[in-house]
This record gives structure tokens, sequence and C-alpha cells, in this order.
């Protein structure tokens, strides 16, 4: 009888250490293509590509959270010990989570910021942001088409040959960058601070170049299925960013595609630069 009541007590000993045992860290984890939930202790760093990442209240993060081409949400109670960073994608932090470093979002030109412990924002303010980020849009390619409509040209002949190459160049540039965005982040004010913004400088130029681009490309492939003859590429720009700007606010999948279509254009901009006249398939126009 005895026995049994010392079965019986270890077995419960054992049971209510093991149901009060804290929960195991795991290690950095890491997502592509697809979204990311975090709802526990990770010893590391949090990491998703082209998706969402989510962490849920009982996220105990103590390295970064990063997300490249999609955004991060910080449910109350949430924590991260070191900095929230996403590229090409947005941040929303609720009220009562808790991020150690900074929080970092880089958008767009209008929704660069850096804020922290912020709450959403309002949806008609959010609209109105998208609104004037597309009017900056609009006027910051139509000005490169006018002033280098050559290059620009080229590269949207180039983007057929390239192919995949493109995509595949965009992921590598926005890889870059956010590993030098977080390195930059640990230098302190002094030499950090300066290293974000010639980054973010050089990545913004690299997008609205991609931009240029890919609206040329766009934009030329509907206008010629009307008028079948050459136009102003000041024209095919503007249009070609037009359609481009009506994917992003398009329900539920408008900020995704704009945020892949970001990545693209960071590919894109490669063909700008490393294609020059004379390299390329032949003009469409006289083909």
């Amino acid at each position: 009888m005895a026995q049994k009541r010392l079965i019986l007590l270890s077995t419960f000993v054992i049971c209510w250490s093991l149901s009060n045992a804290p929960a195991e860290a795991l290690p950095s984890r890491t997502a592509i293509l697809a979204d990311l939930v975090v709802d526990g202790p990770v010893d590391g760093d949090v990491v998703v590509f082209a998706a969402d990442l989510v962490l849920g209240e009982n996220a105990r993060v103590t390295g970064d959270a990063v997300a490249v081409g999609g955004s991060i949400q910080l449910e109350a109670g949430a924590e991260v010990g070191r900095h929230v960073l996403a590229v090409l994608g947005t941040t929303e932090v609720a009220t009562g989570a808790t991020v150690d470093g900074r929080v970092l979002s880089f958008a767009s030109l209008a929704s660069l910021s850096d804020v922290q412990g912020a709450g959403p924002s309002s949806p008609r303010v959010s609209v109105a942001v998208r609104l004037l980020a597309s009017g900056g849009w609009l006027l910051v390619t139509t000005g490169l088409a006018f002033l280098f409509p050559v290059r620009l040209r080229y590269g949207a002949w180039a983007l057929p040959p390239l192919s995949y190459k493109v995509p595949a160049l965009g992921a590598l540039v926005a890889v870059t960058v956010t590993a030098s965005l977080v390195a930059a982040l640990g230098l302190g004010p002094a030499l950090g601070v300066p290293m974000i913004a010639g980054l973010m400088v050089l990545l913004f130029a690299g997008k609205a170049a991609g931009l240029t681009v890919l609206s040329c490309a766009a934009g030329s492939a509907v206008l010629r299925r009307w008028l079948h003859h050459p136009l102003p590429i000041t024209l095919e720009v503007f249009v070609g960013m037009l359609v481009l700007l009506v994917l992003r606010f398009l329900p539920f999948a408008g900020e995704t595609l704009w945020s892949l279509l970001s990545i693209l254009a960071l590919g894109a901009s490669i063909a700008v630069i490393g294609v020059g006249p004379g390299e390329t398939a032949t003009d469409p126009a006289r083909s």
C-alpha cells in the first residue's frame, strides 16, 4: 500500500513539474514566402522574406524581428529584445508590447518612420498617405523618364531577356540592404544614423529607377494595344505607373503586390545600371 502511494506521489510530482516548467526557447526562426506566427520564446532572431510576421502575446524574442517584403505585427504582451525592422513593409506595435531597441519601417518614402510603441494608424490617414506617396511616385518616375530617356528605354527592353534574374537580383539587393541596416543599428547613433540614411537613399534611388523601368514596360504594352506607333517615354511611364499604383490599392492583396513590385523594381534597376545601348534585344518598335 505504501509502495502504491509512493508511486502515485511520484507521478503527481513529475506531472506538476512538467506542467510548470518554463517553455524551452526555440532557436532563431526564418520563413520564406510563408507568413510566420510566433507565440512563444525564441532565443535569437526572427526573420521573414516576402511574408508577414506576427508576434503573439506570449512571444519573447531575444534578438531582432525582421521582415523583408512584408509587415510585422506585435500584439499586446509581445517582447523583442533588440530591434523591429520592416523593409518594403510596415510595422504595427500594439499598446502593451515591448521593444528594447528601435522600431523602423521602410515601406516607402511616405511611410518612412522611426516610431517606438506606436499603435495602428487611422485607415483614413493611411489612405491619404498612400495617395500622397502615389503622387510622389508619379512625379519622380516621370521626371526620371524625362531626364534619362535612352538609358531607361534600354532598361525596359532588357527585362524580357533577363527574365527570372530580375526578381532574383531584387531579392538579393533587399536582403543585402536589410543585413546592412541591422548591422548599422548596432553601431549607435553617431555612426548608425548616417549609415541608415545613406542606405535608405540608395534603396529608394534604386526603387525609383526600377519602378520607372517597370512603368515604361507596362505603359508601352498598354498603349501600343490601341496606338500602333512610338510614343514619348514620359507618357508611357506615366500610364504604366498609374497601372502599377492601381494594383497597390486593391483590397487585401494591394500592399503585398506593392511589396513584391518593390523587390522587382530593385532588380529592374540593375538593368538600368548594367545594360547599355547596343547590349539589349532589338527594339520592339522596329521588329
